[in-house]
Protein backbone atom coordinates (compact mmCIF):
# COMPACT_ATOMS: atom_id res chain seq x y z
CA UNK A 1 0.00 0.00 0.00
CA UNK A 2 1.23 3.50 -0.87
CA UNK A 3 2.01 6.09 1.70
CA UNK A 4 0.11 9.39 1.41
CA UNK A 5 2.30 12.08 -0.16
CA UNK A 6 3.14 14.92 2.16
CA UNK A 7 2.25 18.25 0.53
CA UNK A 8 4.93 20.75 1.33
CA UNK A 9 3.77 24.36 1.20
CA UNK A 10 7.27 25.89 1.05
CA UNK A 11 8.17 23.78 -2.00
CA UNK A 12 4.92 24.74 -3.77
CA UNK A 13 5.43 28.42 -2.94
CA UNK A 14 9.01 28.30 -4.24
CA UNK A 15 7.83 26.62 -7.47
CA UNK A 16 5.14 29.31 -7.93
CA UNK A 17 7.61 32.13 -7.34
CA UNK A 18 10.13 30.63 -9.78
CA UNK A 19 7.45 30.12 -12.44
CA UNK A 20 6.17 33.69 -12.11
CA UNK A 21 9.72 35.07 -12.12
CA UNK A 22 10.67 33.17 -15.26
CA UNK A 23 7.43 34.16 -17.00
CA UNK A 24 7.83 37.85 -16.18
CA UNK A 25 11.50 37.79 -17.09
CA UNK A 26 10.73 36.12 -20.42
CA UNK A 27 8.02 38.65 -21.17
CA UNK A 28 10.32 41.55 -20.35
CA UNK A 29 13.09 40.13 -22.56
CA UNK A 30 10.61 39.53 -25.40
CA UNK A 31 9.25 43.06 -25.08
CA UNK A 32 12.72 44.60 -25.01
CA UNK A 33 14.40 42.62 -27.80
CA UNK A 34 11.49 41.78 -30.11
CA UNK A 35 9.29 44.89 -29.77
CA UNK A 36 11.16 47.89 -28.38
CA UNK A 37 14.71 47.45 -29.69
CA UNK A 38 13.69 47.00 -33.35
CA UNK A 39 11.33 49.98 -33.00
CA UNK A 40 14.17 52.12 -31.56
CA UNK A 41 16.41 51.13 -34.44
CA UNK A 42 13.74 51.79 -37.05
CA UNK A 43 12.78 55.17 -35.56
CA UNK A 44 16.39 56.31 -35.20
CA UNK A 45 16.86 55.77 -38.94
CA UNK A 46 14.14 58.35 -39.65
CA UNK A 47 15.70 61.64 -40.65
CA UNK A 48 15.59 64.23 -37.87
CA UNK A 49 15.14 61.80 -34.96
CA UNK A 50 17.60 62.61 -32.19
CA UNK A 51 16.35 60.42 -29.32
CA UNK A 52 13.68 57.78 -28.68
CA UNK A 53 12.42 56.53 -25.32
CA UNK A 54 9.53 54.29 -24.30
CA UNK A 55 7.76 53.92 -20.98
CA UNK A 56 4.42 52.62 -19.75
CA UNK A 57 1.80 54.95 -18.31
CA UNK A 58 -1.61 53.71 -17.16
CA UNK A 59 -1.45 50.48 -19.22
CA UNK A 60 -0.50 52.47 -22.34
CA UNK A 61 2.89 52.60 -24.00
CA UNK A 62 4.25 56.14 -24.37
CA UNK A 63 6.81 56.70 -27.13
CA UNK A 64 8.73 59.96 -26.72
CA UNK A 65 10.73 61.17 -29.72
CA UNK A 66 13.06 64.18 -29.71
CA UNK A 67 13.18 65.76 -33.16
CA UNK A 68 15.72 68.09 -34.72
CA UNK A 69 14.62 71.25 -36.49
CA UNK A 70 13.10 70.44 -39.90
CA UNK A 71 11.03 72.18 -42.54
CA UNK A 72 7.97 69.86 -42.40
CA UNK A 73 7.67 67.65 -39.35
CA UNK A 74 4.21 66.31 -40.28
CA UNK A 75 5.75 63.78 -42.69
CA UNK A 76 8.16 62.59 -40.00
CA UNK A 77 5.38 62.38 -37.41
CA UNK A 78 3.21 60.21 -39.68
CA UNK A 79 6.13 57.89 -40.36
CA UNK A 80 6.93 57.56 -36.64
CA UNK A 81 3.25 56.97 -35.89
CA UNK A 82 3.12 54.11 -38.44
CA UNK A 83 6.22 52.52 -36.90
CA UNK A 84 4.75 52.70 -33.37
CA UNK A 85 1.39 51.36 -34.55
CA UNK A 86 3.10 48.43 -36.27
CA UNK A 87 4.94 47.54 -33.04
CA UNK A 88 2.25 48.19 -30.41
CA UNK A 89 -1.06 48.06 -32.30
CA UNK A 90 -3.63 50.79 -32.93
CA UNK A 91 -4.76 52.62 -29.81
CA UNK A 92 -2.20 50.95 -27.53
CA UNK A 93 0.35 53.75 -27.50
CA UNK A 94 0.77 57.51 -27.40
CA UNK A 95 3.37 59.26 -29.53
CA UNK A 96 4.81 62.40 -27.94
CA UNK A 97 7.15 64.75 -29.76
CA UNK A 98 9.81 66.79 -27.97
CA UNK A 99 10.85 70.03 -29.61
CA UNK A 100 13.02 72.99 -28.61
CA UNK A 101 10.66 75.77 -27.55
CA UNK A 102 11.60 79.21 -26.43
CA UNK A 103 9.45 81.29 -24.10
CA UNK A 104 8.38 83.35 -27.12
CA UNK A 105 7.21 80.25 -29.02
CA UNK A 106 5.35 79.04 -25.91
CA UNK A 107 3.55 82.39 -25.73
CA UNK A 108 2.77 82.28 -29.46
CA UNK A 109 1.25 78.81 -29.02
CA UNK A 110 -0.82 80.01 -26.06
CA UNK A 111 -2.02 83.02 -28.08
CA UNK A 112 -3.23 80.92 -31.03
CA UNK A 113 -4.73 78.02 -29.11
CA UNK A 114 -8.32 79.26 -29.35
CA UNK A 115 -7.86 79.76 -33.07
CA UNK A 116 -6.53 76.21 -33.41
CA UNK A 117 -9.51 74.62 -31.69
CA UNK A 118 -12.02 76.81 -33.55
CA UNK A 119 -10.37 75.87 -36.85
CA UNK A 120 -10.57 72.18 -35.96
CA UNK A 121 -14.17 72.45 -34.76
CA UNK A 122 -15.35 74.21 -37.92
CA UNK A 123 -12.90 72.61 -40.39
CA UNK A 124 -11.91 76.15 -41.41
CA UNK A 125 -8.27 75.47 -42.15
CA UNK A 126 -7.74 78.19 -44.74
CA UNK A 127 -9.09 80.76 -42.28
CA UNK A 128 -6.92 79.24 -39.54
CA UNK A 129 -3.77 79.41 -41.64
CA UNK A 130 -4.39 83.09 -42.42
CA UNK A 131 -5.02 83.92 -38.74
CA UNK A 132 -1.88 82.10 -37.62
CA UNK A 133 0.13 83.71 -40.43
CA UNK A 134 -0.87 87.21 -39.27
CA UNK A 135 0.04 86.46 -35.66
CA UNK A 136 3.29 84.70 -36.59
CA UNK A 137 4.40 87.46 -38.97
CA UNK A 138 3.82 90.12 -36.32
CA UNK A 139 6.22 88.23 -34.01
CA UNK A 140 8.78 87.26 -36.65
CA UNK A 141 7.95 83.55 -36.36
CA UNK A 142 8.05 81.27 -39.38
CA UNK A 143 5.16 78.82 -39.22
CA UNK A 144 3.74 75.89 -41.12
CA UNK A 145 0.28 74.38 -40.76
CA UNK A 146 -0.57 70.96 -42.18
CA UNK A 147 -3.78 68.97 -41.96
CA UNK A 148 -4.62 65.36 -42.73
CA UNK A 149 -7.66 63.20 -42.00
CA UNK A 150 -6.55 62.57 -38.40
CA UNK A 151 -4.46 65.50 -37.18
CA UNK A 152 -3.57 69.15 -37.45
CA UNK A 153 0.20 69.79 -37.40
CA UNK A 154 1.58 73.16 -36.34
CA UNK A 155 5.19 74.18 -36.29
CA UNK A 156 6.90 77.44 -35.54
CA UNK A 157 10.55 78.48 -35.91
CA UNK A 158 12.49 81.44 -34.60
CA UNK A 159 16.19 81.97 -33.90
CA UNK A 160 17.13 78.28 -33.65
CA UNK A 161 14.14 77.36 -31.50
CA UNK A 162 11.24 75.33 -32.85
CA UNK A 163 7.79 74.26 -31.75
CA UNK A 164 5.97 71.15 -33.00
CA UNK A 165 2.39 70.45 -32.02
CA UNK A 166 -0.05 67.76 -33.12
CA UNK A 167 -3.75 68.20 -32.43
CA UNK A 168 -6.27 65.44 -33.06
CA UNK A 169 -9.13 66.26 -35.40
CA UNK A 170 -12.64 64.95 -35.04
CA UNK A 171 -15.55 65.08 -32.66
CA UNK A 172 -13.57 64.36 -29.50
CA UNK A 173 -10.77 66.81 -28.75
CA UNK A 174 -9.51 65.50 -25.45
CA UNK A 175 -6.89 66.21 -22.82
CA UNK A 176 -4.74 63.65 -24.67
CA UNK A 177 -4.57 65.80 -27.78
CA UNK A 178 -3.47 68.79 -25.71
CA UNK A 179 -0.50 66.79 -24.38
CA UNK A 180 0.68 65.61 -27.78
CA UNK A 181 3.62 67.46 -29.22
CA UNK A 182 5.01 68.46 -25.84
Amino acid sequence: MRKPVDFKIPVAALALILTLGLSLGGFMLYNRFVVEKPMYQEMKQVEGVQRVSVHKEDKQMVVVVKLAEMSDFSVTYRLLDRIAEKRFGAGKYTLEIEDRRSQELEQFYADIQLHLYQGIATNSFLWLDKEIEQMADSKGIQHRLRVDEDNLYLQGHKEGYYLYSVLKRGEKVSQESQQMGR
